[in-house]
């Protein structure tokens, strides 16, 4: 898996979008399966933007893999974890919704605290 170092910022949410569409589709992946990934992905890497810390540089690293069967997305950040778990948000909260989301779509998912906080999240890919 190759990760891609990307600014904290929250234009990174779409340049990470953008590059995981394109190698899906490169590797012949589409929907609904691509969307579900390109979801999950903008989920991780909006909540290293806005929850994590930065690395030395001021960034984060984003990465994937496209694998026979399933999909890996890797998301880190340089900072200590807080709460991971899925939240309970009222019926007309705005927020708090993305690892509900997550823990929805992907067929597996964790965090990873050793070295700053790592959110590894599998999703099975199945013949369209």
């Amino acid at each position: 898996m190759q990760h891609q170092h990307l600014a904290r910022d929250t234009a990174s949410v779409g340049v990470a979008r953008h590059r995981l569409r394109a190698a899906l589709a490169d590797a012949g992946v589409g929907d609904p399966v691509a969307y579900d990934a390109t979801l999950v992905l903008s989920e991780l890497v909006s909540n290293a933007v806005e929850h994590g810390h930065p690395d030395a540089t001021g960034g984060i690293s984003v990465g994937w893999s496209i694998e026979p069967d399933r999909i890996v997305i890797d998301v880190r950040d340089a900072g200590p974890t807080r709460r991971f778990e899925p939240g309970h948000p009222s019926a007309d909260a705005t927020r708090g919704r993305g690892l509900m989301i997550v823990d929805d779509i992907c067929s597996a998912w964790h965090v990873e605290t050793d070295h700053g906080t790592r959110v590894v999240a599998e999703l099975a890919l199945t013949a369209a």
